[in-house]
């Protein structure tokens, strides 16, 4: 599986990366960077000139230029004063990963060449936080599922050990290769499918009425989930509003039982 790149967070639709970054010359004022940032919910702008990106200006800069003047008029003040002339400048193809290290000392960094005065792009901390949320939400969604399950067997079923060795036994007895789980933290998904539907008059009455919709729910989540953790899908092509759906029922059915 290949690592994310800056590129892989550019191209995630989120308002702070939009295609044409916005930028503030060299020569604009202080006021000027300012509403182009409140206009765009930005902390930070690139400043550009006719030799190319010169820097960055940020409300951090721009809060020290104020403190440090009796009287700051930005309306008439060049973002010069309040300039960053070394922001780091990353590839499309650099390692997501390697970046972190510059984020927890900057909010952002450029993406292009400095050298060739090409800017692509600029991530902040936030679009990478918001790209690997939005990356690894799935997972979380199916653990919270897989617990969920557990929770609900557990509310359950008084004589649980028993019933796992009952539900599994018949497989076992007719296939040598298959170890059955002797613990719920041991199942597979489709066996938490298999428990369910073997033991539905231990449930919840509600299991038992929807019990065609719960059987079709737990085959396609066992799917994603073999898909995922066998990189045969990228979180990207889930169907995450079934997840969601799945989610928030379990959840549901085990916070009342």
């Amino acid at each position: 599986m290949e690592f994310f790149t800056a590129d892989d967070v550019l191209s995630h639709s989120t308002a702070a990366t939009p295609d044409d970054p916005v930028t503030v010359h060299l020569d604009d004022s202080i006021q000027k960077a300012l509403e182009l940032m409140l206009e765009n919910d930005f902390d930070q702008l690139p400043v550009v000139s006719d030799h190319g990106v010169e820097g960055a200006v940020t409300y951090k800069s721009v809060a020290k230029y104020v403190k440090s003047i009796e009287e700051p008029r930005v309306e008439d003040t060049s973002v010069k004063i309040a300039l960053n002339t070394n922001p780091e400048f990353v590839t499309r193809d650099h390692d997501l990963f390697e970046l972190f290290d510059t984020l927890a000392k900057d909010d952002y960094v450029l993406i292009g060449d400095r050298d060739r005065e090409q800017l692509e792009g600029i991530l902040t901390r936030y679009d990478v936080f918001y790209f690997l949320e939005h990356q690894v939400e799935p997972f979380l969604k199916i653990a919270g599922i897989e617990e969920s399950l557990r929770y609900l067997f557990r509310a359950s079923c008084n004589d649980l050990d028993q019933r796992i060795k009952d539900t599994f036994a018949d497989r076992a007895e007719h296939d040598e290769s298959y170890e059955p789980p002797e613990r719920l933290e041991d199942f597979s998904f489709d066996e938490y499918r298999m428990f369910m539907m073997r033991n539905l008059d231990q449930l919840p009455p509600r299991l038992s009425q929807e019990r065609d919709m719960i059987e079709s729910l737990l085959e396609d989540i066992r799917e994603t989930r073999n898909a995922l953790f066998h990189f045969r899908a990228e979180a990207d092509e889930v169907d995450r509003d079934q997840l969601d759906m799945a989610h928030g029922y379990f959840t549901g059915i085990a916070s009342t039982a």
